[in-house]
């Protein structure tokens, strides 16, 4: 199975089909609307070919289907990373057990060694 991720040479990521790698090792990406070079990778490009405005300024010359696909591809990329955090919150989860062993975010911190010392 092909994998997905940006790393040069790999081009799957919808948003290669509207920028071009400036450097060849993915991080700075030329847009072919507006020549404008992004630094900080397709994510961010794709946020600037769909006007998001999330840490990067809109292509002003970007076409409306474009910014349509880019932004779906935004949207639905979102909605995927959501789902897969949730589906993660509850591996361990036992449904014999009212109370349950679910995962928080609150799981993941330091860990407080009982017993003396200092802290």
């Amino acid at each position: 199975m092909a994998s997905k991720k940006t790393t040069s040479g790999n081009r799957l990521d919808v948003g290669w089909q509207y920028g071009i790698d400036v450097d060849k090792n993915s991080k700075r990406v030329q847009c072919k609307f507006c020549q404008k070079i992004i630094s900080g990778g397709i994510y961010r490009f794709k946020h600037h070919l769909a006007c998001t405005r999330k840490d990067v300024e809109p292509c002003q010359q970007v076409p409306e289907d474009v910014k349509k696909i880019i932004l779906n591809v935004l949207v639905k990329n979102q909605e995927a990373s959501e789902k897969k955090r949730k589906a993660f919150q509850y591996i361990g989860k036992d449904e014999d057990n009212d109370e349950g062993n679910e995962i928080t975010s609150v799981d993941k911190g330091k860990r407080v060694a009982s017993g003396s010392g200092s802290t």
